[in-house]
């Protein structure tokens, strides 16, 4: 509980009231890339009945092998004309209730234990100590899912031997097989 509260008095102290802008689901493709994982991307697909290929796309680093593989670590939200494909108009999520832990934990994130702070209009704001508490815990949820999604992956891919020629992606569920 101490790390909850510890976390809670600093984003507290930074302070933070989100403006509705948009600007974090909106702009350039690598500053807003989203990375989800496979127990989010199942939680997208029951919210919205969408389709896998319709909201993931393969991270678009790649490391490519010496027989023509590629393959690369993780999904990423898909984006269309620099927004999030669930940004409406009004600027407003349309699968709220099932965004990422991306999403529910920004401007904050946990790196190396320490608290990374991205740029966003509505730092400085006012947030009661329950949302700080809130977002603390949500915090920790998200470094312990982000844990344990690469561990997975670790261990999938040491066991795994990519096609030669083929591009796949590796995430916790195991090696997927796409074009291009």
């Amino acid at each position: 509980m101490q790390r909850v509260s510890d976390l809670a008095g600093a984003i507290t102290e930074i302070g933070f009231s989100c403006t509705g802008c948009g600007g974090c689901c909106s702009g350039d493709e690598e500053a807003s890339r989203v990375i989800i994982s496979p127990p989010e991307i199942r939680e997208i697909l029951s919210a919205t009945g969408m389709e896998r290929d319709d909201i993931a796309a393969p991270y678009p680093e790649f490391i490519d092998s010496a027989d023509d593989s590629r393959f690369t670590f993780a999904w990423c939200l898909r984006m269309k004309d620099e927004r999030c494909i669930f940004l409406s108009s009004d600027k407003r999520c349309t699968m709220y209730q099932a965004r990422p832990w991306i999403c529910r934990t920004y401007p904050f994130a946990l790196e190396g234990g320490e608290l990374v702070v991205s740029d966003c209009p509505g730092l400085g704001g006012v947030i009661t100590d329950a949302d700080a508490r809130s977002l603390a815990t949500a915090l920790l949820r998200r470094e312990e899912a982000e844990e344990r999604e690469e561990q997975a992956i670790r261990k999938i891919f040491s066991k795994s031997s990519i096609p030669a020629g083929k591009t796949v992606v590796f995430d916790s569920q195991g090696m997927w097989s796409i074009h291009g």
